[in-house]
This record gives structure tokens, C-alpha cells and sequence, in this order.
């Protein structure tokens, strides 16, 4: 029961690794627990249901980095699938889904991309009508790919370009806040300069860990220092999370009452209100806590880490009742679910948003290409797509971002999580900044992006994931970034 089937002509372009990454998920999305085998013929996908879902894989794409696509809908049968046409329906079906959409929203379709879909769809056609020469549809079914996903890029340019027009049909530029994390230490004076000249905000730093590495002995001098710096710069404040429920940055002395619901949240307690009564009326947005759905909070339940998330930001509107607070989310795809059964990071959000709590927005972390705890790259589409589902929880959003732009041994990244197998450039990353941050500023519920790592010469969580590197020079994505400062926001 739950078995599908799939044949596949360039096994190649999965690494052996990427199995452990895909899953299937119903028509509401939500991954199902999914083991995936390989065998000399194919792929044989396990789950614990028998409706008709889509299949999700990590997949190698000429001219593209390792994206993962899925299939359309498919039901159990005997005969195996082809895989590669089966990506290549897909795409092609959230191509088709995605423009009729936005062309009933009023956005203007150009030609040349309606031509281009037809072109495309005629190839898919000859894939589709080849499958008794498996490799020869293959081909067909790669050439689709390839240009389906040219095409949702053309198409996203098209969506950002007409949407940034109506919102700035006032003639005034954005005030969507455009910043970056501070990091561990106080910025050269070189990566200052570089940081005034692209962004109008900053995140402050407030490591549990860095703030508090002995109990009850706070050391502020670095927050205080930052925060002169951000004033002095007339930059707008959001702070660091002030816990991260995924254990993170917690100092090490936490961990002896772990497991223990009661102490955690009196020392939570003692925390919070030490460093907010610290630097009450001196931020424009605490976030409260990050992360809320990736696990349990040393050893505690799902529900007791909810419980937490929903009593720091109580406490934080009880010391500051007029700063605004969000929490935040991380893996708003659920990539981490397809092996547990869990809902997806937006129901728990649409939960605490319900609650009542005086949240002013919702975060959501973006660590683009790292694995294990980020998200794989998505197509355009699908990013703006998700974006609309968050959105619909009616909050602003913060939006933090970090994509991989570099390679080999990054000797200050200190989190697990590794980039993809791929080559990842400077070259990349400065084109998913070009071809993705343009759609999130052409979305109105997105009033706040960040990088949230900005300089690799200094201790950071993710390889090579900083604007500046570790000789202080800017990589190409910072360059593309001030552009789009200059041309769009204050």
C-alpha cells in the first residue's frame, strides 16, 4: 500500500544523497513520511497513504543549480512512471497555473514568454508520445526543463516589474526595511561603509549565548556598541531572536534543567526581561523567538515549545507594550516533515497568529540551498508562491535570507548545515538575489528583508553565506543588492 513507481533514464541527475530530500505530499501540500529506495530500474516511493499525490525531488537541471521539482498529481499503478516527463508535466502544470492566475490579477503577459510556453509545450508533447524509447523522452523531458525554468524566471521578472510599478504608481519609493545581521563583532570600517550604502535597517545581534555566557553575568558592550553604530547611521532596529526554540545559541549552562518545563521558563523569564528592560524604546521590532517549529526546546514537547514561543512574546509586551514583535519560522516549505508526520510551519504560524498575542508580523527564515535545516531552491514560481501562502495569514512579514556564495572549507561557519552538492559561486548567489528579491519586494505583505549573514571574515552559523567576504570585499550579490535599494527604497 503506497507504492509509486518510477523509471528513469539519467539516475544521474539525483545524487544518492538527495533521496533522503524528497517526499510526496497531498493536494494540501503537507509532506507525508516518504522513504525513497533506488534500484537498477528506478525509484520505489513508500508512504503511508494510498490517494493520489505529487512527487517531490531534488533534480539536476541544465543550466540551473540542483532545484527541487515535483510531478504532477499521480495515482498508484502497477506500471511505473517516467520520471523525467513526469517532472517536465509538472512544471509545465505550475507554469500554466501560475500565469492564468496572475493574468486574472491583472498582470500583462508578453508575448514573447506566451510563445515561448507554447514552443515548450509542443516539445512536451513529443516527450510524452516517445515513452516507449525511455531515453529518448528523457532527453525531450530535460529539454522541458530546462526551459520551463527559464521561463518562470522571465515570468517572475514580468510579475516583479509590473507589481513594483503599482506600488510605486504614488511615485514615492517603498519603505519596506532592507537590512542585514551585524554579526559576532563591530564592523571594519570597510564593511560599514558597504553596509550604509545598501541598507536602511539592521538586525542587532541578541544571542542568548553571547549575551549571558556565565548565569546572570550579562555583558552588553557589543549590543550597545552596535546599537550606537545603528543611530549614528540613522538605520532602522530589529533585534536578534531573543531565544531560538531550536536550541540554538542557548548558553551552555541551559542545558542542565533540560527536560525541565517549570526552571526553563523562569530562566526564559529572567532573560527576556533583562534584556528588554535593558533596551526598552531603543528598537523598532524585537523578534521574540525564531524557529518556533523546528523541534522540540531541550527535550520538551512540540506543545510545551509552542507554550514558550507564546509566553516570551507575552512577556515582551508586558515590560514594552508599543514595540512591535515577531516570531519567526524557518523551512516554510516543511522540507524537514517528509519524514514525520507534522503540519507545515504556516498552520502553526495561522495557531499563534489566531491566539490573540499582539504579534505585529511573522519572520520567516530562507536559508536557501543548506542541508539539514534550510530549504532546498525552488523555482520562482514556487517562491512567490509560497510567499502568498504566508501572506494570507493577514501579518506582515519579515523575510530573512541566506544563500550559499562560495566554495570549499569555510573555517568561521559554525552550524552543520552544508550547501548542496553543486558549485556554488559568487556568480550564483548574485543571480538569485537578481532573479528573487525583486518578487519579494513586489509583494505587500513583505515589509521587512534581511540577510541575515553578512560578512564571512567574522563567526557566522552557514558556509559562506555572507555579501562581504572574508577579505572585505563585496561579493556581486551586494552589488545587486544596492541596486535594487537605489531603485526601490528609501
Amino acid at each position: 500500500m503506497g507504492l509509486i513507481r518510477f523509471s528513469t533514464a539519467q539516475a544521474d541527475r539525483v545524487p544518492s544523497e538527495a533521496l533522503t530530500r524528497a517526499y510526496m505530499a497531498g493536494m494540501d501540500e503537507v509532506p507525508w513520511p516518504t522513504r525513497v529506495v533506488a534500484t537498477d530500474e528506478g525509484l520505489i516511493v513508500d508512504r503511508p497513504e494510498s490517494e493520489s499525490g505529487c512527487f517531490y525531488i531534488p533534480w539536476k537541471v541544465e543550466g540551473f543549480c540542483e532545484m527541487t521539482l515535483c510531478t504532477a498529481s499521480l495515482m498508484e499503478r502497477t506500471r511505473p512512471y517516467l520520471l523525467e516527463v513526469e517532472l517536465a508535466r509538472g512544471t509545465l502544470n505550475r507554469i500554466r497555473n501560475q500565469l492564468a492566475a496572475w493574468e486574472q490579477a491583472g498582470l500583462i503577459i508578453p508575448e514573447p514568454i506566451r510563445k515561448r510556453l507554447s514552443d515548450v509545450t509542443e516539445v512536451f508533447s513529443r516527450a510524452v508520445t516517445s515513452q516507449p524509447d525511455p531515453k529518448h523522452a528523457a532527453n525531450l523531458a530535460s529539454e522541458v526543463l530546462s526551459e520551463g525554468l527559464s521561463l518562470t524566471v522571465a515570468l517572475g521578472a514580468a510579475y516583479a516589474q509590473q507589481a513594483l510599478a503599482t506600488r510605486h504608481a504614488s511615485g514615492s519609493k517603498l519603505v519596506t526595511l532592507l537590512g542585514a545581521n551585524l554579526g559576532e563583532k563591530p564592523l571594519d570600517k570597510p564593511v560599514a561603509k558597504h553596509f550604509v550604502r545598501t541598507f536602511n535597517s539592521a538586525i542587532v545581534p541578541m544571542a542568548w549565548n553571547q549575551l549571558a555566557r556565565d548565569e546572570g553575568e550579562y555583558s552588553w558592550n557589543l549590543t550597545e556598541t552596535q546599537l550606537g553604530w545603528c543611530k549614528a547611521n540613522d538605520m532602522k532596529i530589529c533585534s536578534g531572536p531573543l531565544v531560538s526554540l531550536d536550541g540554538a545559541n542557548i548558553p551552555d549552562w541551559l542545558v542542565l534543567w533540560e527536560e525541565d518545563l517549570d526552571n526553563l521558563t523562569g530562566l526564559i523569564s529572567q532573560h527576556v526581561r533583562s534584556v528588554v528592560q535593558r533596551f526598552r524604546g531603543r528598537l523598532h521590532v524585537w523578534q521574540a523567538a525564531s524557529r518556533v517549529n523546528s523541534g522540540s526546546f531541550l527535550g520538551l514537547s512540540r506543545q510545551d515549545t509552542m507554550r514558550l514561543a507564546i509566553f516570551i512574546v507575552e512577556t515582551i509586551r508586558e515590560i514594552d507594550p508599543h514595540t512591535p514583535v515577531v516570531i519567526s519560522f524557518d523551512q516554510p516549505w516543511g522540507d524537514s516533515k517528509s519524514s514525520q508526520d507534522a503540519e507545515l510551519p504556516v498552520y502553526l504560524a495561522d495557531t499563534l497568529v489566531r491566539s490573540n498575542l499582539g504579534l505585529a508580523g511573522v519572520g520567516l527564515e530562507m536559508k536557501i540551498g543548506y542541508h539539514p535545516s534550510g530549504s532546498s531552491f525552488r523555482d520562482v514560481i514556487e517562491f512567490s508562491r509560497q510567499l502568498d501562502r504566508w501572506a494570507m495569514l493577514g501579518m506582515p512579514l519579515l523575510v530573512s535570507l541566506v544563500v550559499p556564495g562560495g566554495e570549499g572549507t569555510d573555517p568561521h561557519a559554525k552550524s552543520e548545515s552544508i550547501p548542496h552538492p553543486d558549485v556554488w559561486t559568487t556568480g550564483r548567489q548574485e543571480e538569485w538575489v537578481r532573479d528573487y528579491v525583486p518578487i519579494l519586494l513586489g509583494k505587500q505583505a513583505v515589509q521587512g528583508i534581511v540577510w541575515d549573514q553578512l560578512y564571512d571574515g567574522h563567526p557566522h552559523a552557514l558556509p559562506h553565506g555572507g555579501l562581504i567576504n572574508a577579505a572585505a570585499e563585496a561579493k556581486p550579490a551586494l552589488g545587486s543588492l544596492t541596486a535594487i535599494r537605489k531603485a526601490h527604497l528609501d
